[in-house]
Order: structure tokens, then sequence, then C-alpha cells
């Protein structure tokens, strides 16, 4: 089947969706599937992929530039031969639209906890966020629409709330992870390098905080609880954020500066894994979060949140970490407390719970989905 892949930007060394796009289209390519994929934005080199450009024209602002490729996208990847349309961007007309981060209305009113009120209605009223509201209304209401897949159980219901989308319609399919890449440390020289480097005693207990949008994903909650930590612990924070002199600050007024180590953005990110002895993100609003499995897949217990997708697939030994309320400090530092107390067994677990999201069995389920409405 000709399959036309839709994204605003097309980036092959890009993270994020960009590498879930990439991985979607290796995936779909295995099964026979002739693969195109549309962009607004080209960067870098596309390989041996068929990457063309949507609607070149003149520049136009960002909603306005969203609003062009939303409405077509579509239509030019059916007049150049598509017989199915996945689209990983807001896009109004495709027959399968995916979703990575739920609907942008409940983003932007979860983004009070973190923007504050005056953030969150700035938001709402930007052209360009209303923009991406409007398209996501127009898309997932579409009457052809033939499939909605959600990234977690926590999207599709979000999905399902938001657009009124039938359930047999909308459909979970996790993201997966490389186990070859992320896997615990087969040697112990390279947790002590680490360690080493970012000047971590050997013997302390060390958690990371691996990502961007500090804010976002409770970097702050982990802070104010770490002076309740005993034991001398110390946190490795490994991510890019404007913000994060504020974050430091707030570590030194609080007297555990020495203990929370900002390591900025980490290419290597599976070296951080290996010197830690746990990964703690208690996120306000994460519709996955894939580098909690990433975490888990190296052997490592995570905290997560509520607010996580990727608490779904933590195992029951590791529910516990769990924070239902991330803004409560007394919370984020009890739950804190039991992850240090863990077993080292429990190591096993999270790898042993990770080893069964491959991207193997995401593209098995993804192209099971296509074969059903084909």
């Amino acid at each position: 089947m000709r399959i036309a892949i839709l994204t605003r930007r097309f980036d092959s060394a890009g993270g994020g969706t960009e590498r879930d796009l990439i991985v979607t289209a290796q995936g779909l390519r295995a099964a026979g599937h002739q693969i195109t994929i549309f962009a607004d934005e080209i960067r870098g080199a596309t390989g041996d992929w068929n990457v063309r450009r949507v609607a070149a024209g003149p520049r136009l602002g960002r909603a306005l530039s969203l609003m062009r490729f939303a409405w077509t996208a579509a239509p030019a990847a059916r007049r150049a031969g598509a017989e199915l349309v996945l689209s990983f961007a807001r896009c109004v007309g495709a027959d399968v639209m995916r979703s990575g981060g739920g609907a942008h209305a409940s983003y932007i009113r979860a983004a009070r906890k973190w923007r504050g009120a005056l953030g969150a209605s700035a938001m709402r009223i930007s052209p360009y966020h209303q923009v991406q509201m409007l398209v996501e209304r127009q898309a997932f209401r579409s009457p052809g629409l033939k499939r909605a897949i959600a990234v977690s159980n926590f999207v599709r219901d979000d999905l399902i709330r938001e657009f009124g989308l039938a359930p047999e319609k909308t459909v979970t399919i996790y993201n997966g992870v490389d186990l070859d890449r992320f896997r615990p440390a087969a040697d112990p020289s390279e947790r002590a390098a680490v360690r080493q480097k970012f000047a971590v005693p050997a013997s302390a207990r060390m958690v990371a905080f691996v990502g961007n949008g500090f804010a976002r994903k409770g970097l702050g909650f982990l802070i104010e609880a770490w002076p309740l930590v005993a034991g001398g612990a110390f946190l490795l924070v490994a991510g890019a954020d404007r913000g994060a002199g504020k974050f430091a600050r707030r570590a030194g007024a609080l007297n555990v500066g020495a203990r929370v180590v900002f390591a900025g953005p980490q290419p290597n990110v599976e070296a951080i894994f290996h010197a830690a002895d746990a990964f703690a993100m208690p996120s306000l609003f994460e519709p996955f979060g894939n580098v909690v499995m990433e975490a888990m897949a190296s052997g490592l217990p995570v905290m997560t949140s509520a607010f996580s997708g990727v608490a779904e697939l933590v195992p029951p030994s590791m529910r516990g970490f769990r924070v239902e309320n991330p803004d409560d400090v007394g919370e984020v530092a009890l739950r804190l407390g039991a992850l240090f107390d863990a077993p080292a067994s429990l190591g096993a677990e999270a790898r042993e719970a990770a080893a069964k999201f491959t991207w193997t069995r995401y593209a098995d389920e993804l192209n099971a989905l296509i074969d059903s409405i084909a």
C-alpha cells in the first residue's frame, strides 16, 4: 500500500516525535508498504526516504503556517497517489491520526500548574494555540477519520473525552524502547567515571532526572523535597531549560546545592543511567515518557506520577513510587524514601517490564491496525 506520513518537521537526526516517525516509517516499509513523508519543514539529510515539502510558498507567521499545512498536507498526499494518510501532526483529512501529546486544550489547562493562571491564559488566547485547538477539533471530528492512535491510555481517554471519539476507533499503541542501547551497565568503571566527572561520591545514592522542560516534568518538586531526603543523596539533572539557573538557585537556597548537580544536555544519557541508582520524574503532564522506559530498560527503579502515560507500564513492585500529587512536596519526599529503600532486585524487574515494549512490538501492532482498515 502507498502510505503517506505527515509531519510538520522532518529531521532524521532529531529525537522525540522525529525519532518515533522514522521508526514508524521503518516498520511500515518492512511490512512491504511504500512510504512517502510529507513535511512543512525538512532539516538535514533525508537518507533513503522519499520526503516532500508541502505548500512551499511565502513566509507566514506560526499560526498561518500551521493552518496552511493543516489543510493542504492530506490533499497533497492523495494527489501524489497515497492510498492511506497517517498524520503525526495536526492535520485535517488524515485517515489515521497519531497523538503523542493528547488534546492541546488539555495541555493548556494543565499548563496552569507550571505556568500559572496568567501564563496559561496567555497561551489560550494566542492565535497560534487557538489554531492548534481548531485544527485538532476538525481533524479528530472528521467523518473520514478511520482510527486515532494514542501513545498511552492516558492520552486515549483524553481524546475520547475531548473530541467525543468512539472508543472502538481509538487505539493505544505504546512506544518502544531500544533494548540494545539502553541496558544495565556491563562495566563498573563506567559508573565510576561518570560519578567522578560530576563530583558525585562513589558511595552516595544518586537519582537521575533526564529531560527538558524542568517545570512541567516536576524538577522543582524534587528539589523542594531534597532537604527531606536522608543519607546525603545526590540528584543529577541532565537536560536543557532556559530556567535552569532559577532551579539551581532554589537548590542553593535550600542548602542542597552541593547535592543537586546540573549536567546540562547529555547525548549519551545511557551513561547517566549507568551511574545512577534510580530515576525520578514526577511530571505534571506527560502523555507518555520515553525516558522512563529507557531508565527501566537500563535496570533502574523509577518514580513516575499519576499524570504520566508511562506509569501504566510500570510493574506492580514499583507502583508505590508513583506520585499522585506531584506538587505535594511531602508526598514526593515519601516516594523518594521508598525509592531509596527499594531492593536491588527491582533493577531486574524494571528491565523485564521494559523488555515487553520493543519497537518490533510497536511495528507489529501498527501494521495490524493498518491491515484492519486497509
